[in-house]
């Protein structure tokens, strides 16, 4: 009777959604506009919240 809890707690947190990873490549050949550019998309993706609001 104590398995069928556990069963449901476990199929719950196994639901979680799925995040896919959001990689940038920030190499060391980067000419400025192109970090620029990058940083821009990884700042828009990121899951951080914004502290100027």
């Amino acid at each position: 009777m104590k398995k069928i809890p556990l069963l449901i707690l476990f199929l719950v947190i196994s639901c979680a959604p799925v995040q896919p990873e959001k990689k940038i490549n920030f190499s060391k050949d980067l000419t400025f506009e192109e970090f620029k550019s990058n940083l821009k998309v990884y700042v828009d993706n990121s899951d951080y919240p914004n502290i100027d609001e």
